[in-house]
């Protein structure tokens, strides 16, 4: 945005959402599908955003499957799902 040229109140207000994101544990960013491999964005528990790909470990957890808003993580045959946020 240019210098000098405030946000207006109502665009802040759109743009911001409080407790959009929850504040502990894993978080599904987004996920982006290509020719060669579908990727995502995560950010883990300890606040550190990564991109991740199909076979990549997350802690002790291998990523299984990615699709348009959905990661899906396995350790020792049990699945977590990772969605993205409602907002």
């Amino acid at each position: 945005m240019a210098e000098g040229t405030p946000t207006p109140r109502k665009v802040t207000a759109a743009a911001t959402q409080q407790d959009a994101l929850p504040m502990r544990g894993m978080v599904l960013l987004g996920t982006f599908m290509n020719d060669k491999a579908p990727e995502a964005l995560i950010r883990d528990p300890h606040g550190r955003i990564e991109k991740i790909g199909l076979g990549d470990k997350v802690g002790r957890q291998q990523v299984v499957a990615i699709n348009p808003g959905l990661v899906v993580l396995m350790r020792n045959g049990a699945t977590e799902r990772l969605t993205m946020p409602r907002g």
